[in-house]
Protein backbone atom coordinates (compact mmCIF):
# COMPACT_ATOMS: atom_id res chain seq x y z
CA UNK A 1 0.00 0.00 0.00
CA UNK A 2 1.32 3.43 -0.94
CA UNK A 3 1.73 6.06 1.77
CA UNK A 4 -0.76 8.87 1.29
CA UNK A 5 0.45 12.08 -0.29
CA UNK A 6 3.83 10.95 -1.59
CA UNK A 7 5.24 9.80 -4.91
CA UNK A 8 8.84 9.58 -3.76
CA UNK A 9 10.76 6.66 -5.13
CA UNK A 10 13.39 4.46 -3.51
CA UNK A 11 16.87 4.50 -5.00
CA UNK A 12 19.17 1.49 -4.60
CA UNK A 13 22.70 2.01 -5.87
CA UNK A 14 25.73 -0.29 -5.98
CA UNK A 15 28.52 1.70 -4.36
CA UNK A 16 31.28 -0.89 -4.35
CA UNK A 17 31.94 -4.12 -6.20
CA UNK A 18 31.94 -5.37 -9.77
CA UNK A 19 28.60 -3.67 -10.45
CA UNK A 20 29.53 -0.23 -9.04
CA UNK A 21 27.32 2.50 -10.47
CA UNK A 22 24.33 0.28 -11.23
CA UNK A 23 21.08 1.64 -9.88
CA UNK A 24 17.52 0.45 -9.36
CA UNK A 25 14.46 2.64 -8.77
CA UNK A 26 11.52 1.34 -6.74
CA UNK A 27 8.08 2.92 -7.14
CA UNK A 28 5.85 3.32 -4.06
CA UNK A 29 4.01 0.10 -3.24
CA UNK A 30 6.59 -2.13 -4.94
CA UNK A 31 9.18 -4.65 -3.78
CA UNK A 32 12.68 -5.00 -5.21
CA UNK A 33 14.36 -8.40 -4.96
CA UNK A 34 18.16 -8.44 -5.21
CA UNK A 35 20.17 -11.50 -6.17
CA UNK A 36 22.61 -13.18 -8.52
CA UNK A 37 20.03 -14.38 -11.04
CA UNK A 38 16.42 -14.11 -12.13
CA UNK A 39 13.74 -13.88 -10.82
CA UNK A 40 15.58 -11.12 -8.93
CA UNK A 41 14.67 -7.72 -10.37
CA UNK A 42 18.12 -6.31 -9.51
CA UNK A 43 20.67 -8.86 -10.72
CA UNK A 44 24.20 -8.65 -9.29
CA UNK A 45 26.65 -10.12 -11.80
CA UNK A 46 29.99 -11.67 -10.89
CA UNK A 47 29.68 -11.84 -7.09
CA UNK A 48 29.53 -15.50 -6.05
CA UNK A 49 28.81 -14.44 -2.46
CA UNK A 50 25.37 -13.20 -3.53
CA UNK A 51 22.60 -15.81 -3.46
CA UNK A 52 20.22 -16.30 -6.36
CA UNK A 53 17.65 -14.38 -4.28
CA UNK A 54 19.55 -12.62 -1.50
CA UNK A 55 17.36 -9.87 -0.02
CA UNK A 56 14.38 -7.70 -0.82
CA UNK A 57 13.42 -4.09 -0.16
CA UNK A 58 9.75 -3.13 0.19
CA UNK A 59 8.92 0.57 -0.31
CA UNK A 60 5.58 2.20 0.53
CA UNK A 61 6.56 5.75 -0.40
CA UNK A 62 7.68 6.70 3.11
CA UNK A 63 9.35 3.70 4.76
CA UNK A 64 11.58 0.91 3.54
CA UNK A 65 11.68 -2.64 4.91
CA UNK A 66 14.54 -5.06 4.28
CA UNK A 67 14.09 -8.82 4.41
CA UNK A 68 16.82 -11.45 4.06
CA UNK A 69 15.69 -14.14 1.60
CA UNK A 70 17.18 -17.33 3.07
CA UNK A 71 20.69 -16.28 2.10
CA UNK A 72 23.29 -18.54 3.69
CA UNK A 73 25.81 -15.73 4.07
CA UNK A 74 23.19 -13.34 5.42
CA UNK A 75 22.57 -9.67 4.72
CA UNK A 76 24.29 -6.79 6.50
CA UNK A 77 22.49 -3.54 7.24
CA UNK A 78 24.89 -0.82 8.35
CA UNK A 79 27.31 -3.56 9.35
CA UNK A 80 24.86 -5.71 11.34
CA UNK A 81 23.41 -9.06 10.28
CA UNK A 82 19.64 -8.77 9.96
CA UNK A 83 16.72 -10.96 8.91
CA UNK A 84 14.17 -8.14 8.79
CA UNK A 85 14.59 -4.46 9.56
CA UNK A 86 13.49 -0.98 8.63
CA UNK A 87 16.00 0.80 6.40
CA UNK A 88 16.70 4.49 6.91
CA UNK A 89 17.65 7.03 4.25
CA UNK A 90 21.37 6.78 3.41
CA UNK A 91 21.80 3.30 4.90
CA UNK A 92 24.12 0.75 3.35
CA UNK A 93 23.43 -2.91 2.72
CA UNK A 94 26.01 -5.61 1.98
CA UNK A 95 25.35 -8.86 0.15
CA UNK A 96 28.39 -10.99 -0.61
CA UNK A 97 31.15 -8.55 -1.60
CA UNK A 98 28.75 -5.96 -2.97
CA UNK A 99 27.77 -2.78 -1.11
CA UNK A 100 24.52 -0.98 -1.81
CA UNK A 101 23.38 2.45 -0.68
CA UNK A 102 19.68 3.17 -0.16
CA UNK A 103 18.27 6.66 -0.64
CA UNK A 104 14.80 8.20 -0.57
CA UNK A 105 14.18 10.44 -3.57
CA UNK A 106 14.50 14.15 -2.78
CA UNK A 107 14.75 13.45 0.93
CA UNK A 108 17.02 16.36 1.91
CA UNK A 109 15.53 19.85 1.43
CA UNK A 110 17.67 22.77 0.26
CA UNK A 111 19.65 24.35 3.10
CA UNK A 112 18.17 27.77 2.34
CA UNK A 113 15.43 29.21 0.08
CA UNK A 114 16.36 30.07 -3.48
CA UNK A 115 17.27 33.69 -4.19
CA UNK A 116 13.98 35.30 -5.33
CA UNK A 117 15.84 37.97 -7.33
CA UNK A 118 17.21 35.34 -9.71
CA UNK A 119 13.95 33.38 -10.08
CA UNK A 120 13.26 34.81 -13.53
CA UNK A 121 16.73 33.93 -14.83
CA UNK A 122 16.50 30.41 -13.44
CA UNK A 123 13.05 29.85 -14.92
CA UNK A 124 14.29 30.96 -18.33
CA UNK A 125 17.40 28.76 -18.15
CA UNK A 126 15.26 25.78 -17.14
CA UNK A 127 12.87 26.44 -20.04
CA UNK A 128 15.76 26.41 -22.51
CA UNK A 129 17.50 23.31 -21.15
CA UNK A 130 14.34 21.26 -20.58
CA UNK A 131 13.04 22.21 -24.03
CA UNK A 132 15.96 20.71 -25.96
CA UNK A 133 14.96 17.94 -28.34
CA UNK A 134 18.10 15.83 -27.98
CA UNK A 135 19.42 13.94 -24.93
CA UNK A 136 20.86 16.26 -22.28
CA UNK A 137 23.72 15.57 -19.87
CA UNK A 138 25.49 17.58 -17.19
CA UNK A 139 28.98 17.42 -15.77
CA UNK A 140 28.92 18.56 -12.14
CA UNK A 141 31.81 19.45 -9.86
CA UNK A 142 31.11 17.95 -6.43
CA UNK A 143 33.98 20.01 -5.02
CA UNK A 144 31.94 23.18 -5.54
CA UNK A 145 29.21 22.34 -3.03
CA UNK A 146 28.38 19.31 -0.90
CA UNK A 147 24.77 19.76 -1.95
CA UNK A 148 25.62 18.47 -5.45
CA UNK A 149 26.35 14.94 -4.27
CA UNK A 150 23.24 14.97 -2.08
CA UNK A 151 21.10 15.83 -5.09
CA UNK A 152 22.74 13.14 -7.23
CA UNK A 153 22.33 10.40 -4.65
CA UNK A 154 18.70 11.33 -3.99
CA UNK A 155 17.87 11.34 -7.70
CA UNK A 156 16.65 8.53 -9.93
CA UNK A 157 18.82 9.72 -12.84
CA UNK A 158 21.87 7.79 -14.05
CA UNK A 159 25.12 9.39 -12.89
CA UNK A 160 28.74 8.33 -12.52
CA UNK A 161 32.02 9.83 -11.38
CA UNK A 162 34.50 10.60 -14.14
CA UNK A 163 37.13 9.04 -11.87
CA UNK A 164 37.55 5.26 -11.91
CA UNK A 165 37.77 2.51 -9.30
CA UNK A 166 39.42 3.13 -5.95
CA UNK A 167 40.34 6.67 -6.98
CA UNK A 168 36.74 7.45 -7.72
CA UNK A 169 35.59 6.09 -4.35
CA UNK A 170 38.32 7.88 -2.40
CA UNK A 171 37.63 11.19 -4.15
CA UNK A 172 33.84 10.85 -4.30
CA UNK A 173 33.25 14.07 -2.36
CA UNK A 174 35.25 16.22 -4.80
CA UNK A 175 34.96 14.33 -8.09
CA UNK A 176 33.32 15.50 -11.32
CA UNK A 177 30.16 13.57 -12.19
CA UNK A 178 28.36 13.05 -15.48
CA UNK A 179 24.59 12.68 -15.23
CA UNK A 180 21.85 12.03 -17.78
CA UNK A 181 18.94 14.49 -17.55
CA UNK A 182 15.65 13.50 -19.24
CA UNK A 183 13.29 16.31 -20.22
CA UNK A 184 11.00 15.73 -17.22
CA UNK A 185 13.93 15.37 -14.79
CA UNK A 186 13.32 16.60 -11.26
CA UNK A 187 17.08 16.71 -10.87
CA UNK A 188 17.47 19.17 -13.75
CA UNK A 189 14.97 21.46 -12.05
CA UNK A 190 16.86 21.27 -8.75
CA UNK A 191 20.25 21.85 -10.39
CA UNK A 192 19.02 25.03 -12.06
CA UNK A 193 17.01 26.35 -9.13
CA UNK A 194 19.74 25.74 -6.56
CA UNK A 195 22.95 25.89 -8.58
CA UNK A 196 22.45 28.54 -11.25
CA UNK A 197 25.00 31.32 -10.87
CA UNK A 198 27.19 29.20 -8.58
CA UNK A 199 29.31 27.45 -11.25
CA UNK A 200 28.22 23.95 -10.33
CA UNK A 201 28.96 22.57 -13.79
CA UNK A 202 28.14 22.52 -17.48
CA UNK A 203 25.51 20.94 -19.73
CA UNK A 204 25.92 19.14 -23.04
CA UNK A 205 23.84 17.35 -25.64
CA UNK A 206 24.76 14.08 -27.32
CA UNK A 207 23.06 11.23 -29.14
CA UNK A 208 25.57 8.80 -27.68
CA UNK A 209 24.70 6.38 -24.85
CA UNK A 210 25.58 7.41 -21.30
CA UNK A 211 28.55 5.03 -21.21
CA UNK A 212 30.07 6.51 -24.38
CA UNK A 213 29.56 10.10 -23.20
CA UNK A 214 31.37 9.31 -19.96
CA UNK A 215 34.21 7.56 -21.80
CA UNK A 216 34.59 10.57 -24.10
CA UNK A 217 34.67 13.12 -21.26
CA UNK A 218 37.23 11.12 -19.30
CA UNK A 219 39.75 11.78 -22.09
CA UNK A 220 40.00 15.42 -21.03
CA UNK A 221 40.52 15.08 -17.28
CA UNK A 222 44.29 15.47 -17.66
CA UNK A 223 46.33 17.68 -19.99
CA UNK A 224 50.05 18.38 -20.38
CA UNK A 225 51.60 21.82 -20.07
CA UNK A 226 54.58 23.20 -22.00
CA UNK A 227 56.94 21.37 -19.63
CA UNK A 228 55.14 18.07 -20.36
CA UNK A 229 53.69 17.94 -16.84
CA UNK A 230 50.25 16.42 -16.35
CA UNK A 231 47.65 18.79 -14.95
CA UNK A 232 43.97 18.43 -14.09
CA UNK A 233 41.80 20.14 -16.70
CA UNK A 234 38.61 21.46 -15.12
CA UNK A 235 36.71 21.78 -18.39
CA UNK A 236 33.48 21.14 -16.46
CA UNK A 237 33.83 24.49 -14.65
CA UNK A 238 31.79 27.01 -16.68
CA UNK A 239 34.37 29.70 -15.90
CA UNK A 240 37.03 27.53 -17.57
CA UNK A 241 34.94 26.29 -20.50
CA UNK A 242 33.69 29.71 -21.63
CA UNK A 243 37.29 31.00 -21.76
CA UNK A 244 38.94 27.87 -23.15
CA UNK A 245 36.67 27.16 -26.13
CA UNK A 246 37.02 30.55 -27.90
CA UNK A 247 40.82 30.52 -27.45
CA UNK A 248 41.67 26.88 -28.13
CA UNK A 249 43.12 25.43 -31.32
CA UNK A 250 40.62 24.05 -33.87
CA UNK A 251 42.07 20.57 -33.33
CA UNK A 252 41.35 20.84 -29.60
CA UNK A 253 37.76 21.85 -30.22
CA UNK A 254 37.30 19.07 -32.75
CA UNK A 255 38.39 16.56 -30.12
CA UNK A 256 36.21 18.05 -27.37
CA UNK A 257 33.12 18.15 -29.61
CA UNK A 258 33.48 14.60 -30.99
CA UNK A 259 30.01 13.08 -30.59
CA UNK A 260 28.79 16.21 -28.75
CA UNK A 261 26.10 18.42 -30.29
CA UNK A 262 26.66 21.45 -28.07
CA UNK A 263 27.90 22.60 -24.69
CA UNK A 264 25.97 25.01 -22.45
CA UNK A 265 27.41 27.10 -19.61
CA UNK A 266 26.13 29.94 -17.49
CA UNK A 267 27.47 33.40 -18.33
CA UNK A 268 29.87 35.13 -15.99
CA UNK A 269 27.09 37.00 -14.18
CA UNK A 270 24.38 34.33 -14.38
CA UNK A 271 22.17 36.54 -16.55
CA UNK A 272 22.86 34.62 -19.75
CA UNK A 273 23.20 31.07 -21.01
CA UNK A 274 26.05 30.40 -23.42
CA UNK A 275 25.74 27.77 -26.13
CA UNK A 276 28.86 26.50 -27.91
CA UNK A 277 28.69 24.36 -31.05
CA UNK A 278 30.81 23.59 -34.11
CA UNK A 279 29.52 24.74 -37.48
CA UNK A 280 31.61 23.73 -40.49
CA UNK A 281 34.47 22.98 -38.08
CA UNK A 282 34.38 26.51 -36.63
CA UNK A 283 33.28 27.36 -33.11
CA UNK A 284 29.98 29.19 -32.84
CA UNK A 285 28.98 30.91 -29.59
CA UNK A 286 25.39 31.94 -28.92
CA UNK A 287 24.42 34.17 -26.00
CA UNK A 288 20.91 33.52 -24.70
CA UNK A 289 19.65 36.32 -22.40
CA UNK A 290 17.83 35.07 -19.33
CA UNK A 291 16.05 38.26 -18.32
CA UNK A 292 13.97 40.82 -20.12
CA UNK A 293 15.83 44.00 -21.03
CA UNK A 294 14.58 47.08 -19.16
CA UNK A 295 12.22 49.22 -21.20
Amino acid sequence: MTAAGTDKRLIVEVRWGANAGHKAVVEPGRVLRVGRAEPAEFVVVGDTGVSALHFELAWDGATCQLKNLASGAGTLLNGQLVDESEVSHGAWVRAGQTDFSVYFEGNTPPPSPADPESAERKARALDVLSGLTGPLFAVLDAARDERILVLLRESVEAYRSLYEGAQGEAMAEIAPYVVHLPRDSRLLRSLVQEGWGRNWGIFLSSQRPFRDVRRHLRKFLMVKDSANRELYFRFYDPRVLRVFLPTSWPEQNQALFEGIGAYWAEGDDGTSLLRFALKEQALHREIIPLAESPA
